[in-house]
C-alpha cells in the first residue's frame, strides 16, 4: 500500500483516535490484543474507536453483563434497574464501578461502605487508614465529609454561594460527625487594589455616625456579682474588600497592645474588712476586682481607640479639604525682552537645546512607572484586617457535628508563596464564632497552624466558654504570646471543665501560665465535684521557673491536670528540677508527665529521680534528651515499671487486705494465652448454642425419594436401545441406612435435581467463574 493511502486512512500522527480502557484487567488484555499497523490500515477499520478484541471471552473480564453493568455505573447512581437491583452480584459491581469523584449530590444516598472506602483512602492524607477494616470506621460519614470540604475550599473568598451550600448542607447533616478544612482560598490581589493605589482607607462621613457608645466603669464594690455590670462589646463584621469601609462603629477593633490593670486594695480598712472574712471569700472578691479591673481596660482602650479615630478622621478631612481647594491661578509671565539675533551656529554641540515639557509620566501608578509601583506596593503590608475569607458561619448547618478542625494554611501555593494567603480577620473569626454558637454536640474543637493573636483568641473564648459539651481545644502553632492571658483565663472559667487544654508550640511565657493556673485553682474552689481537666499541654513554650513554679503550686491540692506536656520549654535547670520534684511529691492526680528535651543535668536529674520515687501513681514518664545519665533513665524506667506492677495488683500497698483475700486473688490470676483462649472457647460456645438447627436427614431423604425424575431432553441411550438400571431397587436399603445414623447428619444427593434447577443454581449469587470452576472439574473427574 502506497504513502497516499497511508495519508488517507490512518489518523494524524499527534491525534488519538483510539479508545485505550482504563480498567487495569482491559488493560492487560488490550495490550495482548493490540490492532496490528496492518489491521488499522484497512478501509473498513479506518472510523473504528473500539476493538472487540479485547473482549474476547475470559474469566478476569467478566461477561458481557458485567460490563453492561460497569457502563451503567459510569451514568450515575440515581437510577439503579430492577435487574441489576435484585442481583447482589451486580449489584457489587456496579458500586466497585462508581467514580469516586462524582457529586456529592448525586452519591450521598450510597450505602455501600466500600465505596465510601475507596472515597476516603483516595482523598484522605491518614496513612493509617487502609489498615482499619470496613467495620472498624465511619467510612460513609469521612467521605462525605471530605467531598463537602472540597467544594468549601474550591469557593472563592469574594463570593460565598450560601444557598446552593445550605441545600446541601442540609441533605448531608445527618451524615456530618467530623469537619476538617485546611486550604481556604484568599482574596486575589484586584480586592488589594484600592488599597495599594491610594492612602485613604475611609470615606469621610459624619463624626458621630454609627459609634457605638462605651458604658462607664464599673466600681469597686465586693459584694455585687461578678457577672453584675459586665457588658459585652458587640463586634459586626467590616465591609467586603471591594468597597472602602466607612467610618462607622459597627466595627469595633481592639488594639493589639491589649494590657489589663491589676488593681489592688489600698485603703487600710479595706485590708482591715479582709482580715475578717475567710481565705474563700477573699479570694473570690480579688478575683472579682481582678475581672473588673480587666472590663474597664478594655472600655479605657475603646474609649482611646475612639479618640483615634476621631483624630484620623479631623485629619483625612483636612487633607480632603485642601485637595478639594483649587490652585491659585499662575502669574502671567512677564514678556521678555527680545533678545539680538544670535550669530549662525557653528556646529550642533553649540546649540541650545530647551528642556522637554512635563508630561506627567512619573505620577502614572501603572507599568510605566516600575520603581513608584513597587514602592507603593510595598508599602502595603496586607494587614491581616483586610485578609477576608468566606463566611464560616456555615458550620451552623451541622448540628450533629462532633469534631471541628480548621487551619488557615492557605491556598496551594506551591512556589508563589505570599503572607496574605496565611492571614485571616477578625471577622472570620467573628463569623466563625456565630456558627460555633449552634453546635450543641461539638466535644472537639482544633484550629492549628494559624496566625492567631489575643483578639481572635478572646472573640472565640466567649464562644467556647458557652459550648458544655465541649471536651477537648486544642490552639497549637498558633503563635499566641503573653498578652493571651485574658482570653485563656476566661477560656476556663466554666461550669463543665474541658478534659484537655492544648497549646503546644506557642510563645505563652510567665503571665499566661499564671493565668492558667489562677483559673484552675478557682474552679476547683466553686465546683469542687465538678470533672477535672486531665490534659494539659504547653510544650515547645518559653516558659520561665517563675510561671512555671506558680501553676504547680495553684494545681497542687486540687484534682486537674492528670496528664502534663512540657517538652522543650526554655528554663534554667537548677531552678527547674526542684519544682518538678514538688510537683511528683504533692500532686496526687498526676498519672503522666512528659519532659522531654529539657536542659537538665546529672545532679538535676537526681532530684527529679528522687522526686519519681516517692510517687507511686505515675504510669508514664518521658525523659528523653534532657542530658541525664544512662543509670538516671533506667531508673526512672524500673519506677514506671513498678508502678504499672502496682496498677494491675491492686492489693500492693493495700494495709486492709488479708493473707486469705490475697491467697485468693493470686488464685485467680492466669496467664495471659490462657486467657485469649478461654475468651476464644467462650465465643464459640456461644455461636453454636446461637447457631439455627440443621434440618433432619430421614426428613430430606424421603422428600428426595418422594419426587418423580422429569427428563426433558433427549436421551440418546433410549434411541440405542439400551435400558438403564433403576435406582428404586436400593431406595428401601437407603433408607434404613439412613434410619441408623443421627439425625445430625447431612445427605447430598446429587442426582435429585433436575435441568431446569441446575440451571437456576448456576444464577444463584457467588463466584463470576462458576461454569469454569465446573468444567475444570468435570474435566478431572472425567480424566
Amino acid at each position: 500500500m502506497d504513502d497516499e493511502d497511508e495519508g488517507d486512512f490512518l489518523p494524524p500522527a499527534n491525534t488519538n483516535t483510539f479508545a485505550v480502557p482504563r480498567e487495569p484487567e482491559l488493560l492487560v488484555e488490550y495490550a495482548l490484543y493490540n490492532p496490528s499497523m496492518a489491521t488499522r490500515r484497512l478501509h473498513s477499520e479506518r472510523n473504528r474507536l473500539i476493538y472487540t478484541e479485547a473482549f474476547i471471552e475470559n474469566e478476569r473480564l467478566g461477561t458481557l453483563s458485567d460490563l453492561c453493568v460497569r457502563a451503567l455505573a459510569k451514568l450515575g447512581c440515581r437510577y439503579i434497574p430492577p435487574e441489576v437491583r435484585r442481583n447482589p452480584l451486580k449489584m457489587r459491581i456496579f458500586y466497585d464501578a462508581l467514580d469516586i469523584n462524582m457529586p456529592l449530590q448525586d452519591c450521598y444516598f450510597v450505602e455501600d461502605l466500600r465505596f465510601w472506602r475507596r472515597v476516603v483512602l483516595a482523598k484522605s492524607s491518614n496513612k493509617s487508614l487502609p489498615l482499619k477494616k470496613i467495620d472498624e470506621y465511619d467510612w460513609k460519614g469521612n467521605g462525605v465529609s471530605l467531598k463537602y470540604v472540597e467544594l468549601v475550599e474550591a469557593c472563592p473568598a469574594a463570593y460565598w454561594p450560601e444557598q446552593k451550600m445550605a441545600s446541601l448542607g442540609q441533605l448531608v447533616r445527618p451524615y456530618m460527625r467530623t469537619l476538617h478544612i485546611k486550604h481556604l482560598q484568599s482574596l486575589t490581589d484586584d480586592a488589594f487594589q484600592h488599597f495599594v493605589e491610594s492612602e485613604s482607607e475611609l470615606d469621610v462621613t459624619s463624626e458621630e455616625s454609627g459609634m457605638s457608645e462605651i458604658s462607664s466603669d464599673e466600681r469597686d464594690t465586693p459584694e455585687e456579682g461578678e457577672e453584675e455590670g459586665e457588658e459585652e462589646e458587640q463586634v459586626m463584621p467590616a465591609q467586603p474588600p471591594s468597597k472602602a469601609p466607612k467610618a462607622t462603629g459597627s466595627s469595633v477593633r481592639i488594639a493589639e497592645n491589649f494590657k489589663v490593670a491589676m488593681i489592688e486594695p489600698k485603703d487600710s480598712s479595706t485590708q482591715v474588712g479582709l482580715q475578717q472574712r475567710s481565705p474563700s471569700t477573699i479570694e473570690l472578691d480579688l478575683k472579682r476586682k481582678q475581672a473588673r479591673a480587666a472590663r474597664n481596660a478594655a472600655r479605657q482602650q475603646l474609649r482611646e481607640l475612639r479618640a483615634e479615630k476621631r483624630a484620623e478622621h479631623e485629619r483625612r478631612k483636612r487633607q480632603r479639604s485642601l485637595l478639594r481647594k483649587k490652585p491659585e491661578p499662575e502669574p502671567k509671565p512677564k514678556k521678555k525682552k527680545k533678545k539680538a539675533k544670535a550669530g549662525p551656529v557653528d556646529d550642533v554641540f553649540n546649540m541650545d537645546v530647551p528642556p522637554e515639557p512635563p508630561d506627567g509620566e512619573d505620577k502614572k501608578q501603572d507599568g510605566r512607572n516600575i520603581e513608584k509601583l513597587l514602592r507603593r506596593m510595598k508599602r502595603y503590608d496586607y494587614p491581616a484586617k483586610h485578609c477576608h475569607h468566606i463566611d464560616l458561619s456555615f458550620v451552623r448547618y451541622f448540628d450533629q457535628l462532633v469534631s471541628l478542625t480548621i487551619e488557615f494554611l492557605g491556598p496551594e501555593m506551591g512556589r508563589h508563596y505570599h503572607k496574605r494567603h496565611m492571614n485571616f480577620s477578625y471577622d472570620d473569626m467573628v463569623h466563625l464564632g456565630k456558627g460555633l454558637q449552634q453546635l450543641p454536640q461539638l466535644k472537639v474543637f482544633r484550629l492549628r497552624n494559624s496566625r492567631m493573636d489575643h483578639i481572635k483568641l478572646l472573640i472565640l473564648a466567649r464562644v467556647l466558654k458557652q459550648l458544655d459539651t465541649l471536651e477537648v481545644v486544642d490552639f497549637g502553632y498558633d503563635q499566641l504570646t503573653d498578652q493571651s492571658k485574658v482570653a485563656i483565663e476566661m477560656l476556663l472559667e466554666r461550669t463543665h471543665m474541658l478534659k484537655a487544654l492544648e497549646l503546644e508550640y506557642n510563645r505563652l511565657e510567665r503571665t499566661a501560665i499564671v493565668s492558667i493556673g489562677q483559673a484552675l485553682k478557682y474552679h476547683a474552689i466553686q465546683n469542687p465535684d465538678a470533672a477535672p481537666l486531665e490534659y494539659l499541654g504547653l510544650a515547645h513554650n518559653p516558659l520561665n521557673e517563675n510561671g512555671f513554679s506558680s501553676l504547680v503550686n495553684d494545681i497542687i491540692g486540687t484534682k486537674h491536670v492528670q496528664e502534663l506536656n512540657i517538652n522543650g520549654i526554655d528554663t534554667v535547670a537548677v531552678r527547674l528540677a526542684p519544682i518538678i520534684s514538688t510537683l511528683l511529691r504533692k500532686h496526687s492526680p498526676l498519672r503522666s508527665l512528659d519532659m522531654a528535651a529539657i536542659k537538665l543535668n546529672s545532679d538535676a536529674g537526681h532530684i527529679v529521680i528522687c522526686g519519681l520515687q516517692t510517687n507511686h501513681k505515675v504510669t508514664h514518664f518521658d525523659c528523653r534528651a534532657c542530658c541525664m545519665d544512662e543509670e538516671q533513665e533506667y531508673e526512672a524506667d524500673i519506677i514506671v515499671r513498678r508502678n504499672n506492677f502496682e496498677l494491675q495488683h491492686t492489693y500492693l500497698g493495700d494495709e486492709t487486705q488479708t493473707e486469705e483475700s490475697m491467697l485468693k486473688f493470686v488464685a485467680g490470676l492466669r496467664h495471659p494465652i490462657l486467657m485469649k483462649i478461654d475468651y476464644e472457647m467462650a465465643r464459640r460456645e456461644e455461636c453454636i448454642m446461637n447457631r439455627r438447627c440443621e434440618t433432619s436427614s430421614e426428613k430430606v431423604a424421603t422428600e428426595e425419594q418422594g419426587e418423580e425424575q422429569v427428563q426433558e431432553d433427549f436421551d440418546i441411550w433410549t434411541m440405542f436401545g439400551v435400558q438403564k438400571t433403576s435406582v428404586h431397587e436400593n431406595l428401601d436399603t437407603q433408607s434404613e441406612t439412613f434410619s441408623n445414623r443421627s439425625d445430625r447428619t447431612f445427605v447430598y444427593n446429587s442426582n435429585a435435581f433436575n435441568l431446569q434447577q441446575i440451571r437456576e443454581h448456576l444464577y444463584l449469587p457467588g463466584p463470576e467463574n462458576r461454569y469454569f470452576y465446573f468444567q475444570k472439574q468435570k474435566e478431572m473427574f472425567n480424566n
